[in-house]
C-alpha cells in the first residue's frame, strides 16, 4: 500500500510540472490520474473542450471514491475539496466524550461549472450543473442549477442567465 502511495504522489509530482511545459498533455493525463486514484470523473471529461484542472487544487485523501467531477468543468487554482471534518471530535470532548470520530461525506460538483480560486468544498456539498462558484467561496449543502454562488458561507447571486445577459449588454468581454 505504501509503495502505491509513494508513486501516486510522484505522478502527481511530474503531472504538475508537466502541466508548466505542456498544459495540452497534461489536460489529457490529469483527469486520468484523477480517475486512477479514485475520483469520479467522466471519461469525456473534456467533452466541448472547456474543462480545466488547475494542478494546484487540492483533493481530500481520506476517501477519494467520494469526490465527483462533471463534464467540462473548471476547477481553478487552489480550490480545496473536502471530504472529512474532524472538528466533531473536539465538539463531542467539550461535552466529556472521548471519541476518535469524524465526519464523511462526498462533494460533487456537476457539469459545466466553475470553480474559483481558492474556494472550498466543505463536506456533503452538491453543486448542480452551470454553476459559477465564486473566488475565495465556502460552500456546504445542495446548489441548485444554473446560477452563481459566492461569499462564506456561499449564497446564491443571481441566476446564469441574468449575469450572461447583463455581460452580453455590456460587451465587457472578449474573444480568444
Amino acid at each position: 500500500m505504501r509503495v502505491k502511495k509513494i508513486m501516486q504522489v510522484l505522478e502527481r509530482y511530474f503531472l504538475k510540472k508537466l502541466a508548466l511545459v505542456n498544459g495540452g498533455l497534461y489536460k489529457k493525463l490529469y483527469p486520468k490520474y484523477l480517475r486512477n486514484i479514485g475520483i469520479n470523473i467522466p471519461e469525456d471529461y473534456y467533452r466541448g473542450g472547456y474543462g480545466f484542472i488547475d494542478p494546484s487544487a487540492y483533493f481530500d485523501g481520506n476517501n477519494y471514491s467520494l469526490i465527483s467531477i462533471g463534464r467540462n468543468t473548471t476547477i481553478s487554482m487552489q480550490t480545496v475539496f473536502l471530504t472529512h471534518d474532524y472538528s466533531i471530535a473536539k465538539g463531542l470532548k467539550t461535552i466529556g466524550i472521548e471519541k476518535k470520530a469524524r465526519f464523511l461525506r462526498p462533494v460533487k460538483v456537476g457539469e459545466n461549472c466553475f470553480i474559483g480560486a481558492r474556494s472550498f468544498l466543505l463536506p456533503g456539498t452538491e453543486i448542480g450543473n452551470n454553476v459559477i462558484v465564486g473566488a475565495g467561496s465556502v460552500v456546504r449543502g445542495k446548489v441548485p442549477d444554473n446560477v452563481i454562488v459566492s461569499g462564506n458561507p456561499a449564497v446564491v447571486i443571481c441566476s446564469i442567465e441574468e449575469w450572461a445577459r447583463k455581460h452580453e449588454e455590456k460587451q465587457d468581454y472578449f474573444e480568444e
